[in-house]
This record gives C-alpha cells, structure tokens and sequence, in this order.
C-alpha cells in the first residue's frame, strides 16, 4: 500500500494534505480526487471560478492525477440539493 496525498489548488496558491491516504494503486485515487472535486463544487461556490483544483500527488511529490473543481463539473450535479 502506498500514501497518495490530496493538495488543493487554487490558482497560484497550494493547500497541502499533510496526511494523505492509503490506496493500493495510484489509479484508486482518481476516483477519490474527482469525489473530492465533485463535493468542492456543490459546497464551495467561492472555488467555482477561481481554477482550482485537487491534485494528486505520491510520497515522492510526483504528481500523478489532476481533478477539476469546475471544469470537469459545469452539470452541477446535486447544485439543486444544497
């Protein structure tokens, strides 16, 4: 099992995980990060036009996956529920 760590990114500045969390394989935390992503933008208007995003990155700090807080999430799923 490996740590994968989810920083928030919001234009030029970055919010570190300093805990991550345990996956098996790195494509694992794909799925993770777009949940994440998906929650930031029903909950969080203030990030919805500010190019953030959750990236994902291993203990070595090599980034392996970026999500979208926006972009990716232009349907506003759930946006009627909050």
């Amino acid at each position: 099992m490996r740590r994968f760590f989810f920083d928030l990114l919001v234009g030029n500045v970055v919010m570190i995980d300093p805990g991550g969390m345990v996956f098996e394989r790195a494509e694992a935390t794909f799925s993770a990060a777009d949940d994440m992503a998906r929650h930031l933008f029903v909950w969080r208007d203030d990030l919805r036009d500010r190019d953030a995003c959750i990236r994902v990155r291993d203990a070595s700090g090599r980034e392996v996956y970026r999500a979208a807080v926006w972009a990716e999430h232009a349907d506003k799923q759930g946006w009627d529920l909050a």
